[in-house]
């Protein structure tokens, strides 16, 4: 189902030539020395991807800034490898097929589920996996909550719905937990565990030390029924003189209503200092929606947020959801509006 990975070495790479740092008069080696060297500016996105050998393309863009997230070397043969993972799972597939018949009406399914897979395809990357495409999309499935939406939106699925309908019945227990913190950390951990791949990817940490998790889970609230992927974004945390532990510096709750409703909420806490401990307050909260807010519910609901985590509401932002995973493909820094337009253009 996955494979480890080794990087290569530079054995038998000859080193460079010393200088002899005597033959340089005194003064010539003061002035370098002393003169600073100035950073080196940020690369735009499209020169990455460029660099990358990649298209000038969303999924391009998407892999780029998802390596980015995770630390990753952006290497033209492993930029080119993940996107050759996203483009041959199976449902990246069957949507390019079924785009040649109903182009309209999926076309912005098919991207969205390929944005999965890169984010799949990097994040597994970073724990130095590969996975086979019916592993990368089940881990795909797993990050997306929208997942299960967008693959009925391409077609006549009835036969899959009923019968993913039929397992979700057999194995969901948030059918009959509790609505409340302690019900959902129980649904949260209990459906990373039944999936064997899942609970393997969420014990493996990252390369950069860091540990990305993921735990899916569902719930039935007033009739209507959630998707829900709780994404947690761990760092090493050696602060103190006690035992080292990792604490959470990154939260994404990102919740989906399935049914024709399209509503939306991802909420993203962050926290330099980790959100582990006891009355540690986070940093900042990001608030991404869909449908928008209307002007009038836009303050009550940050009152709201403020009272309930303890947050200042200066340090909430509410803005509308355009994108699927805002929080690892920074898209606060408009890292794919700039790829986008440069491709309509070219």
């Amino acid at each position: 189902m996955y494979l480890h990975k080794t990087s290569g070495t530079n054995a038998g790479k000859p080193e460079p030539p010393v200088r002899n740092a005597a033959a340089k008069p005194p003064a010539a080696q003061a002035a370098k020395t002393s003169a600073p060297t100035p950073p080196a500016p940020p690369r735009s996105a499209s020169s990455l991807i460029a660099a990358a050998g990649l298209p000038a393309d969303k999924l391009s863009a998407s892999i780029v800034a998802f390596s980015r997230f995770f630390s990753l070397p952006i290497k033209p043969e492993l930029m080119a490898a993940m996107r050759r993972q996203t483009l041959a799972a199976p449902s990246a597939a069957e949507e390019t097929q079924a785009n040649a018949v109903k182009r309209a009406s999926i076309e912005n399914s098919a991207a969205a589920k390929r944005e999965a897979l890169s984010l799949a395809a990097a994040a597994a990357e970073s724990k130095g996996v590969e996975l086979r495409p019916k592993g990368l999309e089940t881990f795909a499935e797993a990050i997306d909550p929208d997942w299960r939406k967008r693959e009925d939106s391409g077609g006549d699925q009835r036969g899959r719905r009923n019968k993913n309908q039929q397992q979700e019945e057999e194995n969901a227990p948030g059918k009959t937990a509790p609505i409340n913190a302690a019900g959902l950390k129980q649904m949260a951990l209990e459906a990373a565990e039944q999936n064997p791949l899942l609970a393997i990817l969420n014990r493996l940490p990252g390369k950069n030390g860091q540990r990305w998790i993921v735990l899916p889970f569902s719930f039935d609230e007033g009739g209507r029924e959630f998707k829900v992927s709780l994404r947690i974004l761990l760092e090493t945390d050696q602060a103190s003189n006690r035992a080292v532990c990792m604490a959470a510096t990154q939260v994404v709750l990102d919740i989906a209503e399935n049914g024709e409703s399209q509503r939306h909420w991802l909420f993203a806490l962050e926290s330099t200092s980790g959100l582990h401990a006891a009355g540690l307050p986070a940093k900042k909260l990001a608030v991404y929606l869909q449908p928008e807010l209307s002007p009038n519910a836009h303050a009550p609901f940050v009152r709201e947020l403020s009272d309930l985590l303890g947050i200042p509401p200066a340090r909430i932002t509410v803005r509308n959801r355009a994108e699927s995973f805002p929080c690892e493909s920074g898209r606060a820094d408009d890292l794919l509006r700039s790829i986008n337009e440069a491709a309509q253009y070219a």
